[in-house]
């Protein structure tokens, strides 16, 4: 699928930019562990990039926009914060 070029809102201005579709993606999770006890998995998951057309960092690399999602798995809870009867 080849690059689609669309212009978007941003910070006051229309930008040019051009979505890359994403060949491979390696999602990793972090884990936290809280102080109440629980343990939760978090992972961001990128649903689509942008390439901001024309925009580059002090390095000279294009600039990229991330639209994404996040998954929250619980791993654990203790059982005083679980619902009762289940």
């Amino acid at each position: 699928m080849p690059e689609h070029k669309t212009k978007i809102p941003l910070l006051g201005q229309n930008v040019l930019v051009a979505e890359v579709p994403i060949l491979k993606a390696e999602e990793k999770a972090n884990e936290y562990t809280l102080e109440d006890g629980s343990v939760i998995r978090f992972r961001a998951v990128a649903t689509a990039v942008l390439r901001l057309e024309g925009q580059y960092d002090a390095d000279g690399n294009p600039v990229y926009l991330v639209k994404n999602g996040q998954v929250v798995t619980v791993m654990s809870a203790p059982e005083n914060l679980r619902r009762k009867g289940q």
